[in-house]
């Protein structure tokens, strides 16, 4: 199953999720979920964004991926050109973030700080980023690995 998360960025601000349900409940996280059989990951991406949000992204830049324990599984989005009012979520309890605060709280899915300037930042080219985690589901590892296109 692949699956696509996508951070919105609105001047200093990223859009996180407080997320309701597992995995990572109780922790804050960009907003994105299962891409269809049927759909490209843009699509997914953008149809994610729109259920959970309400807003509707006019160009998401994808920005790489996300390899858990080796297997890459999550296409990683931003974007800071979207139109429509956010309203509330069964996904769980959306605000609007300073990075700052990203960066430095523990309530944060734990591998984002180690990522998310890279996914923001977009002259730089798209990577891997290869989680290792335990059998426990602590982050045992990090390492940021160049993208390379199929």
């Amino acid at each position: 199953m692949n699956y696509t998360l996508c951070f919105l960025q609105k001047e200093n601000d990223v859009l996180m999720l407080l997320r309701a349900k597992e995995p990572n409940k109780g922790k804050w996280n960009g907003v994105g979920g299962k891409i269809e059989h049927d759909e490209t990951p843009y699509e997914g991406c953008t149809r994610e964004v729109l259920e959970e949000t309400g807003l509707l992204l006019k160009k998401p830049i994808f920005r790489g991926m996300i390899a858990l324990n080796g297997v890459e599984c999550i296409y990683v989005f931003a974007s800071n050109d979207f139109e429509g009012d956010l309203l509330s979520s069964d996904e769980g309890i959306l605000e609007w973030k300073k990075l700052e605060w990203i960066l430095s709280s523990k309530d944060v899915v734990e591998n984002i700080p180690f990522f998310i300037e890279d996914v923001l930042n977009f002259t730089r080219e798209p990577k891997v980023y290869d989680c290792s985690y335990s059998d426990s589901g602590e982050l045992t590892g990090f390492q940021v690995k160049l993208f390379q296109s199929f």
